[in-house]
């Protein structure tokens, strides 16, 4: 099995019920729905490690997958939507995460002390932090106030804003959340279901960048010298990647992260080769092959670059790898088409 087969195997078993789920929709016969979703979900949680659901309004059917806020589900989420037929992507609207005020964000409820609120009874202070283009805020809601338990509160605040403005803003722009039990009058605040727009507004105010998905957030690291020699994966002088969870890993020689994306039959592995400038040259070449390899991977559907390294002898491009088979078989057809000077190894993580 490999994630390509999974992929394709989901979308077989969504197009056997998909008229039974829009029957159920449009009806509003909501247990039925529920009873088709359960075995969706339980797929798309066993293979992509994401919740999945469906939603209608008087314009459009939606899917949605919520992978959370890990970056290997995200991938494969991510993966899962690009790779949907073509009939599937142009009767619903696919998201590979979850979006801002989706039905499941309106209809969203909490219960404090025998009382449910809504989004619209939770308010959020808000403070800018210009240099690092971040936003913290803490969530405020006059009965917080009536519950001990601070860890609750603060896991009903991160799971609302969530709700409220989507994992891609989310992960973009917050720095913190957290709660308060009290209005601050010292920050801003709005409501919490006019946080996204909030966001949205800062954002564009002061120029920060934007970004299409939460995997297209690059962190960019420069490891302690103590760690840096001239042997393979050690010599990294500057690593960049959108998985810092993968890379803080494999420093630490711990395999969680690659061990769940092995059980859902992927594989993180990067490509090496000898820089042979030794100089600025050959950030600006791993530049250029990183992205000229990606556009091919991306092409055929087998993987996608996450991140990559310079190092003192190497040069490195990080891989999610959705068919390490077929991934393998498309290196070597590439590797002739590039300089002789130039070979490609290609290692799993």
């Amino acid at each position: 099995m490999t994630v390509t087969s999974n992929v394709r195997s989901f979308w077989q078993h969504f197009k056997k019920v998909e008229d039974p789920i829009i029957q159920s929709l449009q009806a509003k016969e909501y247990p039925q729905l529920r009873h088709i979703i359960e075995e969706l979900d339980d797929e798309a949680m066993e293979k992509f490690g994401a919740h999945f659901f469906v939603e209608d309004s008087s314009e459009y059917l939606e899917l949605v997958f919520d992978p959370g806020p890990n970056k290997t589900s995200q991938y494969l989420t991510r993966y899962c939507v690009e790779q949907a037929p073509q009939d599937i992507r142009s009767k619903w609207i696919c998201n590979d995460v979850l979006p801002p005020m989706s039905q499941k964000a309106i209809e969203a409820q909490v219960k404090i002390k025998d009382q449910e609120y809504y989004l619209n009874d939770f308010f959020v202070f808000y403070t800018i932090d210009p240099k690092n283009k971040m936003i913290a805020c803490d969530v405020y809601n006059p009965s917080y106030s009536l519950i001990d338990n601070t860890e609750r509160k603060k896991e009903m605040s991160m799971y609302l804003v969530e709700l409220a403005i989507g994992q891609n803003i989310y992960e973009a722009y917050l720095s913190k959340v957290d709660f308060i039990d009290a209005p601050d009058d010292q920050r801003d605040f709005c409501n919490l279901i006019d946080f996204y727009e909030k966001i949205d507004q800062i954002v564009k105010k002061e120029n920060w960048p934007t970004y299409e998905h939460p995997t297209d957030i690059y962190s960019v690291y420069q490891p302690i010298k103590e760690i840096a020699d001239d042997s393979l994966r050690k010599d990294m002088k500057y690593i960049f990647t959108t998985h810092p969870l993968l890379i803080e890993e494999s420093i630490s020689q711990q395999h969680d992260v690659v061990a769940d994306l092995k059980a859902k039959d992927g594989e993180f592995g990067y490509i090496y080769y000898l820089n042979p400038f030794h100089s600025k040259e050959d950030a600006l070449l791993r530049q250029n092959l990183s992205k000229q390899l990606d556009e091919q991977m991306t092409k055929i559907g087998v993987a996608k670059v996450i991140g990559g390294a310079i190092g003192k002898s190497y040069a490195y491009i990080d891989w999610i790898v959705y068919d390490t088979k077929a991934f393998k078989k498309a290196l070597q057809d590439l590797q002739g088409k590039l300089s002789e000077n130039l070979t490609l190894h290609y290692q799993p993580f």
